[in-house]
């Protein structure tokens, strides 16, 4: 597998959130895709007081060995359909770096930027 697919997995997973800004991420360790998430709301129904993030969902979903010198896609779509800005958060920042992520790819407008952790 290479980046084009890992991204278009990303892709699919945002497909599957119900938020304004659907989001989605799959973890890619020695060029497998180990994990996958999309943003979601959990138990109160209330997206801004119990949401998810794709890419935690995507750790959750990961075995610890395959987190360390792993890579994680992050793919945002527009209402169009269209790629849109997926930087991760502070928050989604740190809990990859303390899990070891080393590469963080994420969507944006008009590409994908890839950053080290």
């Amino acid at each position: 597998m290479n980046t084009d697919t890992f991204k278009y997995e990303a892709m699919l997973q945002s497909t599957r959130s119900i938020y304004k800004q659907p989001m989605g991420a799959v973890v890619v360790c020695k060029g497998q895709i180990v994990g996958r998430g999309f943003n979601k709301v959990h138990s109160t129904g209330v997206p801004r007081l119990d949401g998810r993030h794709a890419e935690r969902e995507a750790l959750n979903n990961t075995t610890a060995k395959y987190r360390k010198n792993s890579t994680i896609y992050v793919c945002r779509l527009a209402k169009d359909g269209s790629l849109a800005l997926a930087k991760p958060c502070h928050a989604c920042y740190t809990v990859m770096k303390k899990m070891g992520v080393k590469y963080v790819w994420f969507s944006t407008s008009s590409d994908w930027i890839r950053m080290i952790l």
